[in-house]
């Protein structure tokens, strides 16, 4: 039976004084792999792959700006630009000069950003269920669930209890450690979130940062590029997905069977077997 890696939670400060943490979970030598969680994420969301990849890579997860232990945007600023700013400072610090990128949903727009300005630092890049155009359906869906959710609950079932509705694939255990790591105990005794609430006000007040076109980026993305896509998802269109296979000058789409948009989550066994074979090639 292979023994469990513990990963160490470590961080760096990158422009103008932003803390950024991550977990490394350790094989120093082997080929690095950065990953990078979605909107509400964090980086646990990564566990079960990065439980998985750890044997033969390098694996470091990272809490974006507003998330898990890293800081929070002091000014408000949760912008493409900022984020993009955060992951070239943070490959630099750490001398990431030669990688696997692996982004989900708005990690996935910053690793394409990333990955189009950048390219020369990638060994390979995968994006997990997102493209330069979403289906508005799963836009909407995403932004009413932060709008609609309450900001405090009495106890952790109750978030387990309210965030269940909206996961038809997850599994019991997989939803509990999102929300582990998602939460937090408030002053008052009750359990609140641990992001940024200011993410959420701009998504209820309709002043979120316009997202970048990455559709002129794709053709300078120069590595080999995996697009993973959950097979229920509302959010990336298959057409979409094809696409970006005929823009991006060396890439390929896999679909995830019983996985909607968290792809990794909703499904991890075929997900994490999907990305080691390609990996692998």
């Amino acid at each position: 039976m292979t023994t469990k890696v513990q990963p160490q939670d470590r961080t760096v400060t990158v422009n103008n004084g932003m803390k950024l943490h991550y977990l490394d979970w350790g094989n120093q030598g082997a080929p690095n792999v950065l990953l990078l969680h979605g909107l509400r994420g964090h980086a646990h969301s990564w566990d079960d792959v990065s439980q998985a990849l750890c044997q033969d890579f390098h694996v470091l997860a990272l809490d974006q700006r507003g998330r898990g232990d890293s800081d929070w945007a002091g000014d408000g600023d949760y912008s493409g630009a900022a984020y993009l700013a955060d992951l070239v400072g943070f490959c630099d610090t750490l001398s990431l000069d030669s990688f696997i990128l692996v982004g989900h949903s708005m990690g996935g727009r910053n690793s394409l950003a990333f990955a189009g300005r950048h390219s020369h630092r990638l060994q390979k890049l995968v994006i997990v269920d997102l493209g330069p155009t979403a289906d508005p359906k799963g836009g909407q869906r995403i932004t009413q669930e932060m709008i609609d959710v309450p900001e405090e609950f009495d106890d952790f079932e109750a978030v387990v209890r309210h965030m269940a509705g909206g996961n038809r694939f997850a599994s019991d255990s997989v939803l509990r450690r999102r929300l582990k790591y998602a939460t937090r105990q408030l002053a008052n005794g009750k359990i609140g979130w641990r992001y940024d609430l200011a993410i959420r006000e701009q998504r209820r007040n309709g002043t979120a940062p316009p997202a970048e076109d990455l559709w002129p980026l794709l053709p300078s993305i120069g590595c080999p590029t995996l697009i993973v896509r959950g097979a229920e998802t509302d959010l990336l269109p298959r057409e979409v997905a094809d696409r970006m296979v005929e823009t991006i000058p060396t890439a390929e789409v896999v679909e995830v069977s019983r996985a909607g948009h968290m792809v990794f989550e909703d499904n991890p066994e075929e997900f994490i077997q999907a990305v080691k074979n390609w990996l692998a090639a």
